[in-house]
C-alpha cells in the first residue's frame, strides 16, 4: 500500500515547474524510486523523437539502487546483436506508443530480453512511458528480477501516472522560465474567484468546480488508502484544455490555478472540430479509448462519439481506416500541400 500511495508524490513531482530539464529528471527518479523500484533501481531520461527514426535522448538519471556502470556493457551488447533501430533509447520503436507496459509482453521487445542480464542480473523491465504528439517525452523503467507478469491494476494507475507526466511535460515546456499565467482562480472548495480565460472559462464553471474539489480531495492522507480512486478522479486535464495546480499568496493562502495546457494535435483539419482532432491524435498515438478519456479529462462515451464522428467526416468505414486517412492527410498539411 505505501508503494501505491507513493504514485501520488510522483504525480505531485510531476507538476515542478521551477526545476531546469536535469534537475527535473533527478526529481521524478527520485519520487518515482518507493513507487517503481523492485530490487534493481530506476532510471530516467527525456528524449526528442521529433524525428522518429533518430530519437536522442536529453537528460538522464538513476536512482540509488540503479549502478549506471551496468549501461556501458548492455548497450555494447545491444549494438553487437546487430537489432534494428537506435541502441540509445533501446526499442523505440517496439514501444513508443505504450503509456505503461512490461518489455516481455511487448513481442518486439522480447529479443532484447536477454540483454537485460548486463541491468544488475534482471530478466525483464517495467517502463512508463509520457510522450504526446510534440515528440518530445520523458521514460522511466525499472529492471525486474523476474518475468511474472504485472498486474492490470498495477498498469493502470502507471498508465494515469504517465498520462499526468505527459501533462505535466508539456506545461513545462510552454511555461518555459516564467510562471505560466493562470486562465482561472479557484478555492480549494471549487469557488470560482477570477476569470481571465473569458467566457470559455465561465462556462466550464461547474466542470472546473467539480475537478477542482476532486482536485483537492485526492491529495489527502485519506486518500492514499485509495490510490485507484484518487487517480481515478485527480485527471491531467479538464475539459482536455487546463491542468490544475497549486498556487499561494504572499500571506500563505492556498488557491487552485487552471492553465491552458491543450495538448499538440496533428496539423489541424477545418473538417474536424477542435476536440474531434484531440481525440484522432491521442488515437493516433495507439492510445485506447479509456486512456483518451483519462489524458483529456472526458468520459470514455464522449470520447467515442468524437471518434465516431471524426471518422464518419472522414469519410472511413473503419476507425481504424480513418486512423490512416488521418495519417495520410495531416503528412500533407505537413508537406504544405493543399488540404482536400
Amino acid at each position: 500500500m505505501a508503494a501505491e500511495g507513493a504514485i501520488l508524490d510522483c504525480l505531485a513531482a510531476c507538476y515542478r515547474l521551477d526545476l531546469d530539464g536535469a534537475e527535473y529528471v533527478r526529481h521524478v527518479v527520485e519520487q518515482a524510486a518507493p513507487a517503481l523500484d523492485r530490487g534493481l533501481g530506476v532510471i530516467a531520461y527525456t528524449y526528442d523523437a521529433r524525428d522518429r527514426e533518430r530519437p536522442a535522448i536529453d537528460h538522464f538519471a538513476t536512482s540509488k539502487r540503479f549502478d549506471p556502470r551496468w549501461l556501458p556493457p548492455y548497450y555494447a551488447a545491444v549494438v553487437a546483436a546487430g537489432h534494428d533501430g537506435p541502441p540509445y533509447p533501446t526499442g523505440f520503436r517496439a514501444w513508443q506508443h505504450l503509456p505503461c507496459g512490461q518489455a516481455s509482453a511487448i513481442a518486439k521487445m522480447r529479443r532484447f530480453i536477454p540483454l537485460f542480464a548486463h541491468l544488475g542480473g534482471s530478466r525483464d523491465t517495467f517502463a512508463v512511458n509520457a510522450l504526446d504528439a510534440s515528440g518530445q517525452g520523458l521514460w522511466l523503467g525499472a529492471p525486474l528480477r523476474s518475468t511474472a507478469k504485472i498486474s492490470a491494476a498495477r498498469v493502470t494507475l502507471f498508465t494515469r501516472f504517465a498520462a499526468h507526466l505527459t501533462s505535466a511535460m508539456r506545461l513545462r515546456r510552454s511555461a518555459g522560465t516564467s510562471r505560466p499565467q493562470p486562465a482561472a482562480v479557484l478555492s480549494p472548495s471549487g469557488a470560482l474567484l477570477d476569470a481571465d480565460g473569458g467566457e470559455g472559462v465561465v462556462g466550464a464553471r461547474e466542470e472546473l468546480r467539480r475537478a477542482t474539489v476532486a482536485f483537492d480531495q485526492a491529495r489527502t492522507k485519506k486518500m492514499r488508502a485509495d490510490v485507484e480512486l484518487a487517480t481515478r478522479r485527480w485527471r491531467p486535464l479538464v475539459g482536455s484544455r487546463w491542468s490544475l495546480l497549486d498556487e499561494f499568496d504572499t500571506d500563505g493562502r492556498r488557491f487552485i490555478v487552471a492553465i491552458e495546457n491543450a495538448p499538440p494535435t496533428r496539423p489541424p483539419r477545418k473538417d474536424l472540430s477542435e476536440r474531434e482532432h484531440q481525440v484522432m491524435t491521442q488515437a493516433h498515438l495507439g492510445h485506447t479509448d479509456k486512456v483518451i478519456a483519462y489524458e483529456l479529462g472526458l468520459s470514455t462515451s464522449t470520447v467515442r462519439v468524437l471518434l465516431h464522428r471524426a471518422t464518419r467526416k472522414l469519410g472511413a468505414p473503419t476507425r481504424r481506416e480513418a486512423l490512416a486517412r488521418f495519417d495520410a492527410l495531416t503528412k500533407e498539411r505537413v508537406e504544405g500541400a493543399p488540404e482536400r
